[in-house]
């Protein structure tokens, strides 16, 4: 791995580490005097600037390196941040997201910033209080009592790899020489001939801090408490002496040399047992490269995988041998062996993939922040289920659209709290996050207990659009789907923000791609709740293989009602294209018709599907029914792009192609549907 790969993985660690920041903050505002959330955000920012100081991003390490001394002076002294202070890390965070994204520092508008978030620094500092303690460590501790110092010997064993890594030693040692008074001895060697170099510190700090300013290091220390005092404080020594105090002892914490995840287990369990800082999953210490991100995987995940894989190298060992020798009956077996060793891996590949949704909420909690400021809203944004897992690729998809509808609950559901109380409610609204997950579907809602949809309000838009005929009569639940129609909006003014119905089409339109649905519920001066539909992965899914005129399509299995025969002359002389169905017409279509292919069938009876999606029912009718099989989905690509009914592809085991079947847009696609 080259030095680029690891600046990609500092960079993608970095923006999770500022997602984590957001939610620390938010939850600081509410407690400004949480030492644990105080701890939590210096962290931060010592992490930060120790790793982007190795990659050259000189200017975050300036910005982190104050903010850090600032969150140290009020963990130190155990008072409450002001609100000064988090909005200024709030924009630092930002800002930290910008410079990441500009290595080079040429952007006019982050050299302004920089200056900016540099003076309101300063000015922060001057403040009473402030001197004292921010950026002069050594001076706070040369006035502790002596009794409340140690002294630490650390043994630094540099190595060539520290600068294949580029990891920039000045600020190891300048971290260590803020946590007290450094003594760093030239380079020296031990009896192996080993170039090491030995420092002594004398600090109040406690070994977790020493440990932090060396994290990055840790592979090459040895930390030793060498007394519980300042060992260079001559004065205390001989009065020490002449007490006649017990000798010094040395004891040793501990020896840096085990493995990484062993010491990521460790730093796991240590986060648990002091409730500082965010608890680490044991089972989730392997990161996992997925495009341009990096996602946690359970360790039991991952020893799965390997079990399988081992099976799957012996399977094929078998039915190798048992080819070669000609046994029939250890072929069929070894074959069906390797068939449900498949499904396992594939089930066991998607569960690799899948991602908590509390990874994609830290956005929103932000975004719900900024926003209620600037509307002068107040809001509490409350999540159930948020540890719901979903395949990444969906996580991917839905974030835009969800963004939106959280938007829209902020802008235009949730009312003002001069208006809140008028209508007897509280001054402080809600908006609500809730994830459950429900066989191979998981359900998201998000509500508000804001002034809701006023539908006679939208009929009348709707028609006065052109959306709808004068005296067309609609339930309320279509007059909710109105509000999906392309170009259709609500919004009496529009804002910068959002407004309700403004771009909803569009909210559909991605819920619609990953095959998913959407329903709404609203009622007038109570709220309204969008609930999303989801399957937990599109890469592998269920179907049944369909055939016409030689030509194989897939439908998902999920999707299907039932498999019925009819006599093929029932369907010659079928008016409107409908069928009588559980005491019902439902419209159905022939393959061969509507995808211009031989209208020639031989069949004597038809093969029919039922369809039931997004609770309309049609069926759909070919040549043979081939069977259940486990899909692949590929993309089709550009060459069927205009084709809208079809959302992908699958290889066959003899290297045919399934076409996959959409059925929801199959319903509004095929011409001889339209009718309905």
């Amino acid at each position: 791995m080259n030095l680029g790969q690891f600046k990609n993985i500092f960079i993608e660690e970095a923006h999770s580490l500022l997602s984590n920041l957001d939610n620390t903050l938010i939850d600081l505002e509410k407690k400004p005097g949480e030492i644990s959330l105080i701890n939590e955000a210096f962290r931060v920012m010592h992490t930060i600037k120790g790793a982007a100081g190795m990659y050259g991003f000189n200017q975050i390490v300036d910005i982190t390196h104050d903010l850090e001394s600032l969150f140290d002076h009020f963990r130190q002294n155990q008072i409450q941040v002001p609100p000064e202070l988090i909005n200024l890390t709030f924009s630092a965070s930002d800002h930290i997201r910008a410079l990441l994204e500009d290595e080079g520092f040429t952007e006019e508008s982050n050299i302004k910033k920089q200056d900016e978030i540099k003076s309101i620094i300063n000015n922060l500092v001057r403040v009473e209080g402030f001197i004292s303690t921010v950026r002069n460590s050594d001076a706070s501790i040369k006035e502790d009592a002596p009794g409340k110092l140690q002294t630490w010997n650390i043994l630094f064993y540099p190595d060539d790899e520290l600068i294949r890594r580029a990891i920039n030693l000045k600020y190891i040692f300048q971290d260590l020489s803020e946590l007290g008074e450094c003594h760093i001895s030239p380079l020296i060697k031990d009896l192996n001939g080993k170039e090491f170099y030995s420092v002594f510190l004398v600090s109040g700090h406690p070994f977790d801090e020493i440990e932090g300013a060396l994290i990055f290091v840790m592979d090459y220390c040895r930390i030793i408490r060498i007394s519980d005092f300042n060992l260079f404080d001559t004065n205390y020594l001989e009065k020490r002496i002449k007490e006649k105090d017990r000798p010094l002892k040395a004891s040793i914490i501990t020896e840096i040399n085990e493995p990484d995840s062993i010491k990521a287990l460790n730093k796991a369990v240590q986060h648990e047992n002091t409730g500082q800082g965010t608890p680490v999953d044991r089972n989730t210490l392997v990161n996992v490269k997925n495009g341009n991100s990096r996602i946690n995987v359970d360790a039991s995940k991952l020893d799965q995988l390997m079990y399988f894989v081992s099976e799957l190298v012996t399977t094929k060992s078998e039915l190798r041998l048992a080819i070669d020798k000609g046994i029939h009956e250890k072929v069929v077996d070894a074959s069906e062996r390797l068939e449900k060793l498949s499904k396992l891996l594939s089930e066991n590949a998607l569960n690799i993939r899948l991602v908590s949704l509390s990874e994609m909420l830290m956005r929103y909690k932000r975004l719900i922040r900024d926003l209620s400021k600037q509307l002068n809203k107040s809001v509490d944004f409350i999540t159930v289920g948020d540890d719901t897992e979903l395949d990444k690729n969906i996580i991917d998809n839905i974030g835009e659209p969800l963004m939106h509808l959280i938007r829209n609950c902020l802008d235009h559901g949730i009312e003002t709290p001069e208006k809140r109380e008028a209508c007897g409610k509280p001054e402080k609204g809600v908006i609500k996050f809730e994830a459950e997950k429900t066989g191979n579907y998981v359900y998201i809602t998000i509500s508000d207990d804001g002034n809701g949809i006023d539908t006679e309000y939208v009929y009348k838009k709707a028609v006065d659009n052109g959306f709808v005929q004068p005296g067309t009569e609609l339930t309320t639940n279509e007059i909710f789907d109105l509000i999906f129609l392309p170009g259709f909006s609500t919004a009496q003014s529009l804002t910068d923000i959002s407004g309700r119905g403004v771009g909803m089409d569009i909210v559909k339109r991605k819920i619609q791609e990953i095959r998913g649905e959407i329903s709404v519920q609203s009622f007038k001066g109570k709220g309204t709740s969008f609930t999303l539909k989801l399957q937990q992965s599109v890469s592998i899914i269920e179907t049944l293989l369909v055939e016409a005129d030689g030509l194989i399509y897939a439908l998902p299995i999920e999707d299907i009602e039932a498999c019925i025969l009819e006599s093929a002359e029932s369907f010659d002389n079928k008016r409107n294209h409908q069928m009588g169905y559980g005491g019902n017409l439902i419209p159905f279509i022939k393959l061969r018709e509507s995808f211009s292919l031989s209208s020639n069938s031989l069949n004597a009876t038809e093969k029919v599907i039922i369809i039931n999606r997004i609770n309309k029912k049609y069926a759909i009718i070919a040549d043979r029914i081939i069977g259940e099989y486990q899909a692949v989905i590929k993309p089709v690509g550009e060459a069927f792009s205009h084709l809208q009914y079809l959302s992908g592809a699958s290889l066959l085991g003899d290297g045919s192609i399934a076409l996959l079947l959409d059925t929801d847009k199959l319903w509004y696609e095929i011409p001889s549907l339209a009718i309905i």
